[in-house]
């Protein structure tokens, strides 16, 4: 193996795709500003939509009034409340958005919690269930009425010389003992892994599919072959190129998440704060560690389903459901409760997934990262094989 030569191949192949658009916005503009983009933009919109959600005067329909004229009172008196006319369309109203909630107090409802303390009487509360302004709204009447419960609780106490504290004979605090890079590395692992995985294979995708299929399309196929360039020489070099982009496009993920997650929280602080968020320098580089071998795991299955390709178009068409075959295991991070064994390992992807989930909380599993790495490392050696073969086969690289 002629290293010089890989090196000719490496650097004629890395001076067409700088010249190369398409691979360059995958590769390194999408990356710089997918995060900024996501969460900065994400949370921004966000904070604007809640604001005028909050501004906005929410109507809410009180039916059977009459029978509990102070409750609708303490309705009518809260400030973020806007009691309307009673409808029988109130269902419609909700549904169309032009009324938030409304509340129904059975017949002879306050008569009945004095004259009948035994009896259980039900208010109902009809809503727009997983619309933010009718939670908002049922939020509030909840609140309110919780209030008058307690209130009629008291004076039933009070009346049979009972204090309202024997309705609260101990209280239970919550106490965290995790440091706050492990709360918002948990917080992180979510989302993070799957976004750094995909990246990883889009930053390999386009540049393997035109140094391969791109090549046949354009004719350039025969000319490389014939040149004094051995095959395994030749799909080094062109490997090569692939991992630094897939490589680069990695590096600038992580980097634009750390820099995009630090303007956040001081941007944001208000909501940050809460949560304590940080960012360890540590798992940061330890994704990247882990993602690596990933890296060289796509970037040679990618070379070797794309050669097989007549041209670029058909190239997509068959790393479509790549895609899909890649996102499946990456999104192991969104699903809670699950957690790395060694059997989970050995799966390609779904482990690097699950253990950058690990590692972003502040668990780090050495044993479990090293199989991690060492099998990541064996499925990339698979397809940098199989990639060489494919180039080696005369039917590939001329088929037509």
């Amino acid at each position: 193996m002629n290293t010089r030569q890989i090196g000719v191949v490496f650097r004629k192949e890395f001076i067409d795709t700088l010249r190369d658009r398409r691979t360059l916005i995958t590769s390194i503009l999408l990356p710089i500003l997918l995060f900024p983009v996501m969460i900065l933009g994400f949370i921004g919109l966000a904070i604007l939509v809640a604001g005028r959600a909050v501004r906005e005067n929410p109507e809410v329909m009180v039916l059977g009034a009459e029978h509990a004229p102070e409750v609708a009172k303490r309705l009518r008196e809260h400030e973020d409340l806007k009691v309307v006319s009673p409808s029988a369309d109130y269902a419609r109203l909700i549904n169309d958005k032009k009324l938030r909630a409304a509340v129904e107090f059975p017949p002879g409802f306050e008569e009945n919690l004095r004259s009948n303390p035994d009896q259980t009487q039900v208010v109902k509360i009809y809503w727009f269930e997983g619309e933010f302004r009718s939670r908002r709204v049922v939020r509030n009447v909840e609140r309110v009425i919780r209030e008058f419960s307690d209130k009629v609780v008291t004076k039933r106490l009070s009346a049979r010389g009972l204090s309202d504290k024997w309705l609260t004979p101990f209280t239970a605090e919550r106490a965290n003992v995790a440091p706050p890079e492990k709360v918002s590395g948990n917080i992180l692992g979510f989302m993070l892994p799957y976004f750094i995985i995909v990246l990883c294979l889009t930053g390999a995708m386009y540049p393997a599919m035109d140094l391969t299929a791109g090549e046949k399309e354009r004719g350039t196929m025969e000319t490389i072959l014939a040149s004094p360039v051995r095959r395994l020489e030749l799909v080094l070099g062109k490997f090569l190129l692939v991992l630094l982009t897939s490589a680069t496009t990695t590096a600038l993920s992580v980097i634009s998440f750390a820099l995009t997650f630090l303007a956040g929280t001081q941007l944001f602080s208000e909501i940050t704060a809460r949560f304590a968020l940080t960012v360890s320098g540590k798992a940061t580089a330890a994704v990247f560690f882990l993602v690596l071998p990933l890296a060289i795991f796509f970037s040679a299955a990618l070379m070797a389903i794309s050669v097989f390709a007549r041209n670029y178009r058909e190239a997509q068409t068959y790393l479509g459901p790549l895609m899909l075959l890649v996102i499946l295991p990456a999104t192991a991070s969104f699903i809670p409760g699950i957690e790395l064994n060694t059997r989970l390992a050995l799966i390609p992807i779904l482990n690097v997934s699950l253990m950058a989930k690990e590692v972003l909380g502040g668990t780090y599993n050495w044993p479990l990262i090293g199989l991690i790495f060492a099998s990541t490392c064996v499925y990339a050696g698979a397809a940098l094989y199989l990639a060489v073969r494919q180039f080696h086969r005369e039917e590939v690289l001329f088929r037509t």
